[in-house]
């Protein structure tokens, strides 16, 4: 059982690491078996529905790593900025595989309708449906105006994104990027800005 286990973990993260690297019409079994050091049948074994089981098995495991941190976050602090500071915080941190999700989202118009439902569902469930929820108790509090608080937690989640650091192989190479953020700063500059706006009159803090 436990070799089972292994060849099944070893295979879904080498399927991730290629996935990153090249996305999905990129990624072949008989590479994957390869770097395993199993059969391709192996796989099949494993993986009964071949190259979208895995990918499914490759985006569960990504949803629910990602899960683990955003919980994490907002459960962390007693006010929705503190919860959202927490947030913007681990999204500068990079604990949110930003190349990953991005294949992994690219990855679904390859695949049947029945698997983009079920992944789709899974990142809606774990991923947006908490954040939802904090803006949810937060326009009721009065935090936050009034507004849908689906689209004030995607739009959170998108701005907080950009927050993420740039893999090394992306835009500028690495010596001529200007220095870093520190991450706190980061952070505090999401919120702020998702809260406040970009205007000068932005209430003290």
């Amino acid at each position: 059982m436990t070799q089972q286990v292994d060849t099944r973990t070893r295979a879904r993260d080498e399927f991730a690491r290629l996935l990153a690297e090249r996305g999905y019409l990129g990624v072949s079994l008989e590479e994957v078996a390869t770097m395993v050091k199993v059969k391709k049948a192996s796989l099949y074994h494993h993986f009964p529905g071949g190259k979208v089981a895995l990918f499914a098995a490759v985006a569960h495991h990504y949803i629910h790593e990602s899960s683990t941190c955003l919980r994490a976050a907002l459960d962390s602090g007693d006010t929705v900025r503190d919860r959202l500071l927490a947030l913007a915080g681990a999204y500068a941190q990079g604990a949110f595989n930003s190349v990953l999700g991005d294949r992994i989202y690219d990855a679904t118009r390859h695949v049947d309708d029945a698997t983009r439902a079920e992944i789709s569902h899974a990142y809606m469930q774990a991923l947006v449906a908490p954040v939802t929820e904090l803006m949810e108790r937060a326009v009721e509090a009065g935090e936050l105006r009034q507004a849908d608080p689906r689209f004030l937690a995607l739009a959170f989640m998108e701005l907080a994104a950009v927050a993420q650091p740039l893999p090394p192989e992306v835009a500028l190479p690495p010596q001529e990027r200007p220095a870093p953020t520190p991450c706190r700063r980061l952070a505090q500059d999401v919120v702020d800005l998702f809260l406040y706006g970009a205007a000068p009159d932005r209430p003290d803090i």
